[in-house]
């Protein structure tokens, strides 16, 4: 499953999984407040793996996009208001599965990078969505990759990617920096490669944190 917290609300939102031999996929809504989990909605979206989720705190709505069931891989962008979803567009980035969302709240954009297409091929393209639009962005941007991480470090004001499997399934270990403009290499020691990791934003220590994920490809 995939989650994102709905800071407006004080709620994790999570959304959809599959077994382990990925022949049974869900459509559940769930919350948690804290202390107790709570299904909120089955139907839709259709049921789902591989997704995305981030928090859009400009019109208070959880953002999902993408993903892949049983007919294949999804382009579909959803949101979720602590009530219902809707769908949102079916246009704009080609339909993938292991990419990456974060929202940036200094520009109001929903960020999205990368993934494996439907030929499964890692993906490299930079898009953004305002609101109302997709838009593709990025020229000079990090090699093609899936099962990255990315997160918005509001304290810098810039997307921050890291990790991922690249095009040839090679584990990576590098940090990237999107400031809605164009993609910077970060240089320097961190974490090791890794693939299907995690990545949050510590407010309260104004520092990114990332934990998991795993260190060899195949």
């Amino acid at each position: 499953p995939k989650m994102a917290y709905d800071e407006l609300r004080g709620i994790t939102v999570m959304f959809g999984s599959a077994t382990d031999d990925h022949w049974q996929f869900w459509s559940e809504t769930w919350e948690w407040n804290g202390t107790v989990w709570s299904k909120r909605a089955d139907e839709a979206p259709p049921a789902r793996e591989r997704h995305a989720m981030t928090f859009d705190s400009d019109h208070g709505v959880t953002v999902l996009f993408g993903g892949w069931d049983h007919a294949g891989r999804l382009n579909d962008l959803w949101t979720w208001d602590g009530s219902d979803w809707r769908l949102i567009s079916t246009d704009g980035p080609q339909p993938r599965v292991a990419h990456a969302i974060a929202y940036d709240r200094s520009r109001g954009r929903v960020v999205l990078f990368g993934g494996e297409g439907t030929d499964g091929a890692a993906l490299g393209d930079t898009w953004e969505w305002d609101g109302s639009n997709w838009s593709l962005r990025g020229i000079d941007s990090p090699p093609p990759r899936r099962e990255h991480a990315m997160i918005y470090d509001e304290e810098r004001g810039v997307t921050v990617l890291f990790g991922g499997l690249d095009a040839s399934w090679q584990t990576l270990d590098d940090t990237w920096e999107w400031d809605g403009n164009v993609w910077n290499p970060r240089v320097g020691s961190g974490p090791g490669e890794r693939y299907g990791h995690l990545m949050v934003y510590d407010t309260n220590h104004r520092a990114v944190l990332l934990h998991g994920g795993r260190p060899y490809a195949l």
